[in-house]
C-alpha cells in the first residue's frame, strides 16, 4: 500500500519538475524582451522549484515510511 500512495505523490512532482525544466531550457527563446539580469533571475526561480521538486522527492520515501 505504501507503495502505491507514494506513486501516485511522486508523479505529480515528478511531472511538475519535468515542465520546469523544459520551461528552463526555452526561456530564453520564448522570452527575448528579457534583459539579462531579469533572465538571469527567472532562471534562478525556475532552477530553485526544480531543486525544491527533487528535495521533496528525496524526503518523500522517509515521510511515507514513518507515518504509514
Amino acid at each position: 500500500m505504501q507503495h502505491v500512495i507514494l506513486a501516485l505523490l511522486t508523479m505529480p512532482i515528478i511531472w511538475f519538475a519535468w515542465k520546469n525544466f523544459k520551461l528552463l531550457g526555452r526561456l530564453a527563446a520564448t522570452h527575448p524582451e528579457l534583459a539579462e539580469g531579469d533572465l538571469q533571475r527567472e532562471q534562478m526561480r525556475i532552477v530553485m522549484r526544480i531543486v525544491a521538486c527533487l528535495l521533496c522527492l528525496a524526503i518523500l520515501p522517509f515521510l511515507i515510511t514513518l507515518s504509514l
